[in-house]
């Protein structure tokens, strides 16, 4: 696979979610082994930039439905106009179960009941818990799924050094620490429209042309080479049928791209 000119791009959950659907196929036809595979996905799950989900990846010979899948072709990621209805089969959000079971495998269990994370509602829940937590809604990234959250947020008196955190019903540390560069921005989370952003929530499934579907992954970031933009949520959308689409917005709702599923 050719170098992409984004591989120091900061990756995002929705990146690592994609590479660990590519690990997946490859386990499943054939070209990894199981103990590679989960090597890999481990490794995966970590990864900071596109470079290093390309040295996971970039020996994989990849099927043709994950073809369009941004850690494949991360141009994707971007467009140059503000508003894109774009005809893009985008494979984002496959490997949720492999995340999913990793945490479902370790000792980490709920403490409460904690409701759907990826609904207008799971997201207030997780903001307020969130809040009570920290002191603050300050992050470097967030992907929430429906049962559980990772994020990144500077080190306590560190802000050289950003700490990697899950909650499932209870925060806790996942990982070690990684060096923050001078062109790693945070953003606050107490920004975020959440009655904007849980009508389109609510919507996203007729809205990405995925019926049946529901919200998979939601991810809070910047987008890749975006050195002076804002911080955008991505919603993800997938049904039983493997049916998916996702589409960016501001954290105050306004849409910037939308990809829905194209039969």
């Amino acid at each position: 696979m050719p170098k992409t000119t984004l591989a120091g791009f900061r990756a995002r959950d929705s990146d690592r979610a994609d590479a660990c659907g590519l690990l997946d196929a490859a386990l499943a036809d054939g070209q990894l082994s199981a103990s590679e595979h989960a090597s890999r996905t481990a490794t995966a799950m970590k990864a900071k930039t596109f470079d290093d989900l390309e040295r996971l990846i970039g020996d994989l010979q990849i099927p043709r439905r994950l073809a369009a899948s941004p850690v494949v072709s991360p141009r994707r990621r971007r467009s140059p106009r503000r508003w894109v209805y774009a005809a893009v089969l985008v494979v984002a959000a496959a490997a949720v179960g492999g995340i999913a079971g990793a945490i479902a495998n370790s000792d980490l269990g709920p403490a409460k009941t904690v409701p759907t994370l990826t609904t207008g509602a799971g997201l207030h829940f997780f903001l307020d818990e969130y809040r009570a937590e920290y002191g603050d809604l300050v992050a470097d990234e967030l992907g929430l799924y429906p049962a559980h959250a990772v994020f990144d947020r500077p080190a306590p008196g560190n802000n050289r050094e950003s700490d990697p955190h899950l909650y499932d019903g209870e925060f806790d540390d996942w990982g070690s620490p990684t060096t923050r560069t001078d062109d790693d921005r945070s953003f606050d989370l107490a920004a975020v429209d959440q009655i904007a952003i849980a009508g389109l929530l609510a919507g996203a499934p007729d809205t990405l042309h995925v019926p049946d579907g529901a919200v998979e992954i939601i991810s809070f970031g910047y987008e890749p080479g975006s050195d002076n933009g804002p911080p955008t949520i991505s919603i993800h959308v997938k049904n039983d049928a493997g049916h998916t689409g996702h589409m960016v917005v501001g954290f105050d709702g306004e849409p910037f791209d939308i990809y829905p599923y194209e039969n």
